[in-house]
């Protein structure tokens, strides 16, 4: 049976992951304990704001680590957001630093392609996946739409990590998959019908 750890990082609304986990009758529950995290069969990192300001508050905790030894060993992990992004190897936010580096590729400010398309990016996008992507399978609608907030991004379309693209003003990366890790940029919590089977995917296919 799954029992789904949500990192709390202090750089994130843990509530709407905890009430979406509930509704789908997921097990889940927040936790701050680096030793905690080899109890879960899955775990979620959620996260808003910048990368400095994400990657110092899991330094301060001592959970960078801890995913990464989590990752490691086989844990199914999905970064949110923010959460998508520290997984990367570099972020350009307020300066270059490393991630958690477990998925290839550097996190950087967005560049569309006219100044119709403003930043951040707030809103509902559809997504097109690349691929045969795990956390995409069965949507409930065959064109999918997520919702978006971010000015940052994984800084390649072209990576072989990237599972799902979406559109504002060139191609920006929507989600990512490397073996047991996984990120989307957009928050599925917040995502209605489509959100909602995208995190059971996690939990049930992953």
């Amino acid at each position: 049976m799954a029992f789904v750890g949500v990192v709390d990082s202090n750089i994130s609304n843990l509530t709407s992951v905890l009430n979406a986990m509930t509704a789908l009758g997921i097990t889940a529950e927040s936790t701050s304990d680096p030793d905690s995290l080899r109890r879960y069969s899955h775990l979620i990192l959620p996260g808003v704001g910048s990368f400095r300001a994400g990657m110092e508050s899991l330094q301060a905790s001592g959970l960078d680590q801890a995913l990464r030894a989590a990752a490691k060993v086989g844990t199914p992990l999905l970064g949110l957001c923010l959460g998508m992004q520290l997984l990367a190897e570099v972020g350009a936010e307020f300066g270059p630093l490393p991630g958690l580096q477990l998925v290839p590729g550097s996190v950087d400010l967005l560049t569309p392609s006219s100044p119709q398309f403003h930043l951040p990016h707030i809103g509902w996008n559809e997504v097109s996946l690349v691929g045969d992507s795990r956390l995409f399978r069965a949507m409930p609608d065959p064109s999918p739409s997520f919702y978006f907030i971010h000015s940052y991004g994984f800084s390649d379309p072209q990576s072989a990590a990237v599972s799902a693209l979406t559109d504002h003003g060139g191609p920006v990366v929507a989600a990512i998959e490397k073996d047991n890790v996984f990120g989307v940029q957009f928050h599925p919590e917040k995502s209605q019908r489509c959100g909602l089977a995208l995190l059971k995917n996690f939990v049930t296919l992953c």
